[in-house]
């Protein structure tokens, strides 16, 4: 398959570029053919012109070869602009279809993924293909068909004297060869280094200040240095023997030039060749080399671009597990939002069930709490609900209906779920409220965030909502960005909110506050809230108790206080731990 990603590639490429690939064939084969008659001008200037003593001709040879090299610049011009335009198409529409393909994938991928590996092949591999298309598959045809049309000319001029320069040029084309390989495989290794150097960069500079309190500079420091050295050893390497290519190939060269100029030479002392004639062979010898070693040397680039292509497929082949209906049912005005766990099982890769045959109900207009230790399953159950996994055994139902058997853009668009951990985008404290949703009021804003408590700070801050928050929100502190997700999924108006540890760095009053200020904007939704503090459930309409994947207790606050067993234990375990602090 690997090897007929070239060809997939390729496909995609001349569909984006069908016309203007065509027009710019064209001008490269039309720029070509004007060129291989440049030598028979300067032939003519030489040994008609000049010898003749005809200043005639020798004006209008001139004006001719001005003028052809007038023609052929500027085509040389328009084809850069258009291979520019045809390889930023192609960048574009693959960088897309990698964001696209990889906001499909399923939990599985995400957990594994390397995101500086993802970041080379969006820079460095995209960055090696732009230039795979139209413009390298058209210098290859026009090399040939060049050299071919340069051969026939030497073999009319001179045959003997072409015979010598195709027995060294056999020799240049054989060791460059060798070189081509080997500067192959070096690029190869340097792009799997600079991967790696990749992901430690991307790795430390996101969480630059948590590296600097944990005090885990040096073994970053230390990894980044260690693969910093092989990359230094590994570029000397290439660029040496990048150079040893390009000092033989001049060294074989300047064969080729002795033998033009010293059997030429002879030639034209002896009478059998004219000076004109020697100039125009030693043209359209660079005319049969050139396009040769265009050729032998492209390999390199092939090779670098087949892996780079590999690379890119191998994302855009990663397989959707989570398969979408696109014909699937949709949410429309009558959706309540009703949830059904049906004996549901659930394990990650394989290992022991996380979510063990659990049966559980979350119904609209009502608040429902999941609570548990560390590792019980809760926000699992947030991540099978927005489907980045479908469940082992069991089933998911909506309103009755299988999740699977939804419009997944459709469903998750009806589900809004806030986690300790929120996203902010480095943009305006507005816009990370209301996204792309262009049709949220002024007021409407305004009355969400004063219910969470942000409307007073932004107001206070001299850009007001306009306030860049900066990378992941590093302006803002931990409960501040809490605050301002909880909006955004208010804002969001989804008909399913799930509260993952959501307030996780507000203190209890705040929390409490938030909730019941909130309260408005959750009636006639199904709410569900993860929560490790259950001082913040206590008014939940029904609580469900995990452990480890099972469900141990289920109803309300007072009820499963009265059973004194878990919930009774994990409550007092809270309490005791706070009046210790």
């Amino acid at each position: 398959m690997k090897n007929n990603n070239l060809i997939r590639f390729l496909k995609i490429a001349f569909k984006k570029n069908k016309y203007i690939s065509i027009l710019a064939f064209m001008m490269m084969i039309g720029t070509s053919i004007i060129g291989l008659f440049m030598p028979q001008i300067t032939k003519m200037i030489l040994d008609d012109a000049i010898k003749l003593g005809n200043v005639k001709l020798l004006l209008n040879l001139t004006l001719l070869y001005i003028g052809t090299n007038l023609i052929t610049s500027l085509l040389s011009v328009a084809l850069e602009y258009i291979y520019s335009k045809m390889k930023n198409r192609v960048s574009i529409t693959f960088k897309t279809k990698l964001v696209r393909h990889l906001s499909k994938l399923s939990g599985d991928y995400y957990t594994n993924i390397k995101t500086g590996n993802i970041l080379n092949i969006m820079d460095n591999d995209m960055y090696i293909v732009e230039s795979l298309g139209a413009d390298l598959l058209f210098s290859l045809i026009v090399d040939f068909f060049t050299a071919v049309i340069a051969l026939f000319f030497l073999m009319k001029m001179q045959y003997d004297l072409l015979i010598i320069i195709v027995i060294i040029q056999a020799i240049i084309l054989f060791s460059q060869s060798k070189f081509t390989k080997l500067i192959a495989s070096k690029n190869e290794d340097i792009r799997d280094n600079s991967g790696d150097i990749s992901n430690i960069n991307q790795e430390y500079i996101s969480n630059i200040m948590d590296v600097v309190i944990s005090k885990a500079s040096f073994k970053f420091f230390k990894k980044y240095l260690y693969k910093e050295r092989q990359m230094f050893k590994k570029s000397i390497g290439l660029d040496m023997t990048f150079s040893t290519s390009m000092a033989t190939g001049r060294i074989l060269s300047s064969f080729i030039t002795v033998a033009i100029y010293g059997y030429g030479g002879y030639k034209i002392i002896k009478g059998s060749m004219s000076f004109g004639e020697l100039i125009a062979f030693q043209q359209y010898t660079g005319m049969l080399i050139s396009p040769c070693m265009n050729i032998i040397r492209s390999n390199v680039r092939i090779q670098q671009a087949k892996t780079s292509v590999n690379r890119i497929f191998t994302v855009l082949d990663e397989p959707i597990t989570i398969s979408n209906n696109n014909n699937g049912v949709r949410c429309l005005d009558s959706f309540n939002g009703d949830i059904h766990f049906n004996n549901v099982t659930f394990s990650y890769e394989d290992e022991c069930n996380i979510i063990d045959n659990i049966n559980m109900k979350f119904e609209n207009g009502e608040i429902t709490a999941l609570v548990g230790s560390s590792g019980c399953g809760k926000s699992t159950i947030a991540k099978l609900l927005f489907r980045l996994w479908d469940v082992n055994y069991g089933d998911v139902l909506v309103d009755g209906l299988s999740i699977k058997n939804y419009n997944l853009k459709n469903i998750r668009k009806n589900i809004s779920i806030i986690t300790q951990d929120a996203l902010l985008f480095d943009d305006t404290i507005a816009n990370n409220l209301v996204l792309n949703n262009k049709n949220i009021s002024d007021d409407y804003l305004a009355k969400i965030c004063k219910s969470v408590g942000i409307y007073e700070l932004v107001n206070s801050l001299s850009s007001g909502f306009d306030t860049v928050v900066g990378e992941k929100g590093v302006k803002l502190s931990g409960g501040q960005k809490q605050r301002i997700a909880i909006a955004r999924a208010l804002l969001c108006n989804s008909k399913i909110i799930i509260f993952d540890e959501a307030t996780s760095a507000l203190d209890n009053i705040s929390q409490r506050v938030i909730l019941e200020n909130i309260s408005e904007f959750l009636e006639d939704k199904t709410v569900i809230v993860i929560a490790h503090r259950l001082c913040t459930i206590k008014d939940a309409d029904k609580i469900y108790v995990l452990d480890k994947g099972k469900i141990v207790e289920e109803g309300s606050h007072e009820q499963l206080v009265l059973n004194e067993s878990v919930y009774y234990n994990l409550l007092n375990e809270q309490s005791s731990e706070v009046e210790f602090a």
